[in-house]
């Protein structure tokens, strides 16, 4: 028994008084001030799944048939002029049909730049997911569509590009051959 208290005394000993470092105002949220804090967010649009390719209007972007039998495009966003921390409203519309074909809100902490610049970030392999699509009725692939990123980055700064590319679908599922 004196053991065992011994040890518990030896252990609490060890145990000092944490201060709690939150206060009233603490948000989570990226600061508001600092080198990257003021002025328009530059925004450049991209794909893919490893680093940043960046997308010209015109551009062809592969619909990715997943492993779960769903659809989904690959962008990536570049920032400038912004801290690591931003949300990113990613959303892809058919002009044509006048529809949203798909519609992500991304909340995230980014990668620097790999070549050094200040106050440059980039979120790569962000998925569009589609659902499952069927080749021949969906009307959006082989046509432009528009990719859009919204973002909002520090003290409620928002800025927003988007870039019309043309999707297509290498299919992966075929009938079988006689």
């Amino acid at each position: 028994m004196v053991i065992r208290l011994s040890i518990l005394l030896l252990l609490l000993s060890g145990c000092g008084k944490t201060e709690d470092t939150t206060t009233e105002d603490d948000t989570g949220r990226a600061p508001d001030s600092g080198p990257c804090s003021s002025g328009p967010i530059g925004v450049e649009i991209g794909t893919g799944e490893n680093q940043f390719e960046p997308l010209a209007a015109g551009d062809d972007i592969e619909v990715i048939h997943g492993a779960q039998d769903g659809h989904h495009i690959v962008a990536s966003v570049r920032l400038h002029n912004t801290p690591d921390i931003a949300t990113i409203h990613y959303w892809i519309e058919d002009p044509v049909a006048e529809t949203v074909v798909s519609d992500q809100v991304y909340r995230t902490q980014m990668s620097a730049v790999s070549d050094g610049e200040p106050c440059s970030f980039e979120s790569v392999g962000m998925f569009g997911y589609l659902g499952r699509i069927e080749p021949d009725t969906a009307t959006f692939l082989d046509s432009d569509v528009v990719v859009h990123m919204d973002i909002e980055g520090s003290a409620g700064r928002r800025s927003s590009d988007s870039v019309t590319v043309i999707p297509y679908l290498i299919p992966v599922e075929r009938d079988p051959v006689p």
